[in-house]
């Protein structure tokens, strides 16, 4: 009698849990209301969060910040100055560890995204905030690839790209027409990439401008801008490749523009 009263109870909690959002996971009972979402926070002017942003981010039982430092935590201390209260949320701050070692990448993702999953497995909107928008370049891409792999649901929401905002605020376009437009992450391949026609943005190249001033030098028929620190306090634009500076700059951001 008393292993079918437990049967009894346990199929009345499926019956009544899977109202309420609950269903059956390896075995056990867990809330399928639980979420990953990648909410796109813009590239530092806290104006330029979404109202969906915001909502999101307060609708989150907690917070992923791309940094251990949040202090130091670029997407973090946007969000701050635009919900204050976001102190006293959830916080669970990850250190996406940047190195070319393909295997310490997917051990690093694979490792934050066992931990998000458990939360999601509770029934938590667990939500990563990111810089710019969450489809370009974005760390949180990985964690929700592994995501959907599970069956974890996932969504995102768009924030100001660097692209679009570095561009706005030079005052230039970023194409017209049938131009074409080519995004290049690093500088490894940069040879190739400045024959191609077009815009090309040059993203986070400031840590090694004297190399990419060397290679433009010798190039003709190209309008060079740069800008950094683009939506924060510290923004430099720069209109010229002499006006750009051979200092070491992180969030630097390059266009090229074929005349």
């Amino acid at each position: 009698m008393r292993k079918n009263e437990g049967l009894t109870d346990l199929v009345d909690k499926l019956v009544t849990g899977a109202i309420n959002g609950y269903g059956m996971k390896n075995g056990a009972l867990h809330n399928m209301n639980g979420r990953i979402c990648g909410i796109g926070v813009g590239i530092g002017d806290p104006e330029d969060i979404t109202l969906k942003a915001v909502k999101m981010i307060k609708e989150s039982d907690v917070l992923v910040c791309p940094k251990e430092d949040l202090g130091e935590c670029r997407a973090y201390q946007i969000v701050k100055q635009v919900i204050p209260e976001v102190e006293d949320m959830d916080i669970m701050p990850v250190e996406f560890e940047m190195t070319k070692d393909e295997n310490k990448r997917i051990h690093n993702h694979r490792r934050i995204y066992e931990t998000v999953k458990k939360l999601v497995l509770e029934g938590k909107i667990v939500s990563f905030i990111t810089i710019g928008d969450p489809a370009l370049y974005s760390t949180y891409s990985y964690v929700s690839d592994l995501a959907r792999k599970d069956g974890i649901e996932t969504h995102s929401i768009s924030g100001i790209t660097s692209l679009t905002a570095c561009a706005n605020r030079l005052g230039i376009s970023l194409c017209e027409g049938r131009e074409q437009l080519h995004v290049i992450p690093t500088i490894d391949d940069i040879d190739d990439a400045l024959d191609l026609p077009g815009t090309k943005v040059i993203m986070k190249c400031g840590k090694r401008i004297k190399t990419v001033k060397e290679k433009l030098r010798s190039k003709v028929g190209i309008d060079v801008y740069a800008i950094s620190g683009c939506g924060t306090s510290n923004e430099r634009c720069f209109r010229s490749l002499e006006e750009i500076p051979e200092d070491e700059i992180y969030m630097m951001t390059m266009i090229l523009k074929s005349r």
